[in-house]
Formats: structure tokens, sequence, C-alpha cells
């Protein structure tokens, strides 16, 4: 009995390792369980992943657009999949690769300023990138669903291209006065005319110097029937000065059960409507 018992405890220990150290679920068998560090790679994972996976955001926004933790990094197991920006995305939430072997990172490092992610995550000339990366990462550790995830990259690809273009038909030559820190690359790729349009001026804002200039131009832009917008990456002196101002348009983040490419769509269509009075007023005007 004793050497039953000896012979057994191992075993059973040896079975209990394994499955904690395992992925939750494995890939072919139904939907797998996906860790992901951050909001905007939870839209991208769900989108090429589709039916296959689960994804589970570790952060994600508040209701003022920062972003938070949802999930304590404690309560994630140590076998499940996660995938990452790069290894200083990984490491600041406190994931790392010799406690989470099955950790996966789209970039050695970034090859952007990680600073200011939500200009990049919606740049059109970017995501399809980023989009890439996440079909790679998926068909490596799923490679029997290569070609499933290799038709939703492609229809990611087809609809961002759709998206754009509606944004271009709709906001073409029209001013916005931008002070968002996300959709500026957005905002570019539909062909808006950017204001201020002078940086350093821009910067000064962001430092918080010259509110009452700040307070002028926004006022002029709002006189002459320009959209004013900011978001939740704004700097945080811009939020604050002009937070009262109910001129200023608020722009959101995706919630978690919004398509990431109907919710740009949806932005496009928030400013159209706000330059109804521009619209109106040139029309009167030919």
């Amino acid at each position: 009995m004793i050497k039953t018992g000896f012979l057994r405890m191992p075993l059973a220990f040896l079975l209990a390792t394994v499955l904690f150290f395992s992925p939750c679920r494995a890939f072919g068998n139904g939907r797998t369980e996906i860790f992901v560090s951050s909001p905007w790679l939870f839209m991208v994972a769900r989108f090429i992943g589709g039916v296959n996976i689960e994804v589970k955001p570790i952060r994600y926004w508040n209701g003022e657009g920062a972003v938070v933790s949802r999930i304590q990094r404690q309560k994630i197991p140590p076998g499940a999949v996660i995938i990452a920006l790069d290894s200083m995305e990984a490491e600041s939430i406190g994931i790392k690769k010799d406690r989470y072997p099955n950790l996966s990172l789209l970039y050695g490092q970034a090859p952007f300023d990680r600073d200011r992610e939500d200009l990049q995550y919606c740049d059109p000339s970017v995501l399809p990138f980023i989009a890439q990366r996440m079909l790679t990462i998926l068909s490596r550790l799923d490679p029997g669903s290569y070609t499933y995830y290799q038709r939703r990259l492609s229809e990611f690809q087809t609809r961002l291209d759709s998206t754009v273009l509606v944004g271009r038909q709709l906001l073409k030559g029209y001013p916005v006065f931008d002070l968002s820190g996300g959709f500026s690359s957005l905002l570019s790729a539909a062909g808006c005319v950017l204001l201020p349009g002078d940086e350093k001026r821009t910067v000064s804002w962001e430092r918080g110097e010259d509110p009452e200039g700040l307070q002028g131009a926004v006022e002029d832009a709002v006189k002459r029937k320009i959209p004013v917008i900011m978001d939740g990456s704004t700097p945080k002196l811009i939020r604050t000065a002009l937070k009262a101002n109910k001129n200023v348009l608020i722009l959101g983040w995706p919630g978690e059960d919004q398509d990431l490419l109907i919710f740009f769509h949806d932005q496009f269509l928030i400013l159209w409507n706000r330059l109804a009075p521009l619209r109106e007023e040139r029309q009167a005007g030919k």
C-alpha cells in the first residue's frame, strides 16, 4: 500500500501540473479562451479569431476613455494563452514569459510610439499590419484554421477600405478642429482638413500654456461652425480646460460588444451630422 501510494502521488501531481500549465482550451475543440493585453488588441483579435476564440481583455477603457485593469494578473492561469503588442507592454501588466509560457507577442518591440498607440490603432495604413500579425499568431496556435483566419483578415481589409471610402465621401475637404489624441489619422484618411494646423501651438496647450489662446481658438471654430473634437487620449490639461464646453464633441472608444469597423463608420456619421450647419452654409453661399 505504501508503495502504491508513493507512485500515485507523483502521478496525480504531474497530471495537475500539466492541466494547470496547458492552454485553457485546445484549439480546434470549440471556442478557445485567449487573453489580450489591451482593448485595441481585443478588437483586432476578436475580429480575426471570429467564432473560433473567446477573447478576454486584461485591460479596457473606463467611462472616461482611460485604459484600466479589467482582469488582475493573479487571476490569469499560468497556462493561459496571452497575446500582447510587445514585451514592454506585456511586462507593464506583469506578464512575463517565464511565468506565462503561452505568451505571444506581435512584435519584439512595437515599431511605433507606444505613448500614442491610439493614433496607430486608428490609422488605416497601420491597422492591416497589426491584423496580419494577429493572423500569424492565431495560425501558429491553430494551424488547422489558417484558411479561416485568412478569410477573416481579407474581410477586415476589405471592410476597412470601404469604411475609409465612406468617410471620404462624407467628410473630404471639411475642416475639423482636432484636439483628439487618437482620431487624427482616421480623419486624415477621410480627407478632413485638420485644424489648428500649428503643432507648436498645440504642444503648448498640452502643457497647459496659453489657456486663453486655446479657449479663443475653440470659440472661433465654433462660430465658424467647425466641429471641435476630443477623445479619451486627448491630453489631460486640454480635456480639463474644455470639459465644461458643451460645443466640444467628445468621441468615445468602442464598447466590448461593438465591431471595430462599424465603430469607425459611426464616428464618421457623428462628424457628418455635426457638420450639417457648415454644409448648409456652404450650399446657401453657392
